[in-house]
């Protein structure tokens, strides 16, 4: 008889970390891990949904597939940076990694860094550090370990364990660990809301991304006849004596005695487990996908924007340049995230009108990647159309961003302190450095 509850399990997503150290049930929140982990992929999680992702490019990231793709942004808290809040906008429509759990998506911005891929496959047996949204621990059940928190409690947060092996689950490749005190404090378990959490592994002097939380075993039963009416969800260090399973896949008694690494054997789950899909397995097709922006981010400024006008299918042609005669240069097309190729698309980087009050009001539209693109850009007024100044006293009435389209449109005022002629134009300037 197998006992490869895993997958029975799938209705129960992980979401969570729970620690095993007594004195730190709430440990590691919003706190980026130090010395011996400091850089070990706290810097690298975004908030995706109620979970959490992993960047791995400039432009991509990747999390668990199951959590779905619906979301049109994603967050870098502040507490994961250590500056501020930044927001992503997906950008198309993402990858689903082969049949794994696996989906890489892509943003429009550009992130600062990413985590590299762990690649080898000799994760067993290594120490990691995982990522998670981490809910408390709640009712004790003593000698065993405790059941699930509130939701309401549910914080980023990382621990540590070691992983303890793979199970090949119809041609997908898992990595698990349990709960079984091995490294002490911060040793922590995957619970709720910690699916598409990162695990990092060192490889020289570098973490890289070895796996992306899939489940946990939690569905437990002390009935002598379990079903779902009695079971309940938790962490333990150890289930024997317990039941684990479900109605629809079935029920299983955990021995008290005797421990088992091999999925297969019922042993195996007197401690809970937490399982992620592996990257090694992966590696190849992943990173496949996101090389091509790993190459782009090592350009230069104008580098960039050659590259911009050849996706466009235009050569030769420079940032004054018009190809398609709209009356917008590529420059100005590039700031606004127009197609230079297409004289129908966009209208284009600035808009003004003089209103009755006599105030005046502007309407910039701009790409959301501006920092990844190396572009700014001033508003400037002149009397004579050849003497300009910077408008130094607009005021920004709205910013709406469009997310699917990777366009911010932000509308801005004046009052001019005198009357007569007066020309405003956009005045848009490129970094040259690399």
């Amino acid at each position: 008889m197998r006992y490869i509850l895993l997958w029975a399990l799938a209705g129960l997503p992980a979401s969570g970390l729970i620690f095993r150290d007594g004195l730190s049930p709430a440990a590691n929140t919003r706190t980026a891990p130090a010395g011996d982990y400091a850089g070990s992929g706290w810097q690298h999680q975004l908030r995706y949904l109620t979970s959490h992702a992993t960047i791995i490019s400039p432009k991509h990231f990747i999390t668990a597939n199951h959590l779905g793709a619906s979301q049109e942004q994603v967050t870098q808290q502040a507490f994961f940076n250590g500056v501020e809040l930044k927001t992503f906008a997906v950008k198309g429509t993402p990858v689903r990694i082969g049949d794994s759990d696996l989906r890489v998506f892509e943003i429009w911005e550009t992130f600062d860094d990413y985590a590299l891929l762990y690649t080898k496959s000799d994760e067993v047996g290594k120490e990691m550090v995982v990522h998670g949204r981490g809910i408390d621990r709640d009712e004790e059940v003593v000698g065993r370990g405790w059941k699930w928190g509130p939701y309401a409690t549910q914080k980023s947060r990382w621990g540590r364990n070691e992983v303890g092996g793979s199970v090949d689950v119809e041609g997908n490749e898992l990595l698990h660990f349990d709960f079984s005190d091995v490294l002490g404090q911060d040793e922590a378990i995957v619970s709720p809301r910690d699916s598409g959490g990162g695990w990092f592994i060192k490889d020289g002097p570098i973490w890289k991304l070895a796996a992306v939380t899939f489940s946990v075993d939690a569905s437990y039963s002390s009935a002598a006849i379990p079903s779902n009416e009695n079971r309940f969800n938790g962490v333990f260090y150890d289930a024997g004596g317990l039941s684990i399973g479900s109605d629809d896949s079935g029920w299983n008694l955990i021995p008290v005695v005797g421990e088992s690494e091999n999925p297969s054997d019922i042993r195996f789950y007197r401690q809970t487990n937490g399982y992620g899909s592996r990257i090694s397995d992966r590696a190849t097709e992943i990173q496949a996908i996101i090389d091509p922006a790993i190459d782009w981010k090592d350009l230069s400024p104008a580098e960039k924007f050659d590259d911009w006008l050849e996706g466009a299918g235009i050569s030769l042609s420079g940032f004054s340049d018009d190809p398609d005669n709209d009356g917008l240069s590529n420059l100005e097309e590039y700031f606004a995230g127009s197609d230079p190729s297409d004289a129908s698309t966009g209208p284009g980087p600035m808009t003004i009108d003089y209103l009755p009050d006599g105030s005046h009001s502007f309407v910039l539209v701009e790409s959301l990647d501006l920092e990844g693109r190396h572009l700014t850009a001033v508003v400037e007024a002149s009397i004579d159309l050849n003497n300009w100044v910077p408008v130094g006293d607009l005021t920004q009435t709205s910013n709406v961003r469009d997310n699917p389209a990777g366009l911010q449109t932000r509308s801005l005022t004046r009052m001019p302190e005198q009357n007569g002629p007066l020309f405003y134009r956009l005045k848009i300037i490129m970094d040259p450095s690399d």
